[in-house]
């Protein structure tokens, strides 16, 4: 994989969702400040709602569902990283996780045993200066000889928008390099199977791509967001002390 300029993408400290901030790297290490990006899951809570998601809130109501919410992160980020570890040749064990993330992480060795990916990066920072915004990917593989960009999930079901955020750092991906995507797909770990998981491919994120888009505009337009727009940058200091 060949980059065709070096940048600098790094998380701004902003509580309004996730924005990036981008350097490009200049010769003799100078660098060119290019702007915030938002992230494509920040523009994808633009997304409608299922109709499931929203009957099961209001069943659950909004502090109870608000709780789930925030359980089913924690075991995201906890399977994510346990997932980076198996990658890098670690040995995970059952009592450094709860039974649901250790089943997950399970399901995971499974399908890497069954597809043998060929790992080329994870956990990626990318971003698109043409059409503004960045995200970071979960792998960047390939199966079957095809190169193909993959998401790591948690949910309990494989939903519509997932393929939007995918096929946005496909997109990213190869503008940003000489990598040409020929593939998306999802893994869902902690499925109700046999294997544990469900593993589903798409040769068709250019399509998705343009529902990203089209959702996109209805972000900027429902937050405000126009080509000069800041998101409200925290300063805090290092340390606290009374």
């Amino acid at each position: 994989m060949n980059w065709k300029r070096n940048y600098r993408i790094e998380l701004s400290p902003t509580l309004s969702g996730h924005w990036y901030k981008v350097h490009k790297i200049m010769p003799k290490g100078r660098e060119k400040f290019l702007g915030y990006y938002s992230s494509s899951t920040t523009i994808l809570e633009a997304y409608p709602l299922s109709p499931f998601l929203v009957d099961w809130k209001v069943k659950q109501g909004a502090e109870e569902a608000d709780r789930i919410l925030k359980q089913a992160g924690i075991r995201g980020t906890a399977v994510h990283s346990g997932i980076e570890m198996l990658l890098g040749g670690a040995e995970l064990h059952k009592e450094s996780y709860s039974l649901d993330e250790f089943n997950r992480l399970e399901s995971f060795t499974k399908w890497h045993k069954e597809y043998k990916p060929e790992i080329i990066s994870t956990e990626q920072r990318v971003f698109s200066e043409k059409y503004g915004y960045a995200g970071t990917l979960d792998v960047l593989c390939k199966i079957d000889g095809k190169m193909s960009i993959g998401d790591w999930k948690t949910s309990a079901n494989i939903y519509p928008h997932f393929w939007l955020q995918i096929a946005s750092y496909a997109q990213a991906l190869e503008e940003m390099t000489d990598i040409k995507v020929e593939q998306t797909f999802v893994c869902q770990f902690g499925a109700k199977n046999k294997n544990g998981y469900r593993f589903v491919l798409s040769g068709e994120w250019k399509d998705h791509f343009a529902n990203f888009l089209a959702v996109k505009k209805t972000w900027e337009y429902d937050r405000g967001i126009t080509k000069d727009f800041e998101p409200p940058i925290l300063e805090l200091p290092d340390t606290l002390k009374l």
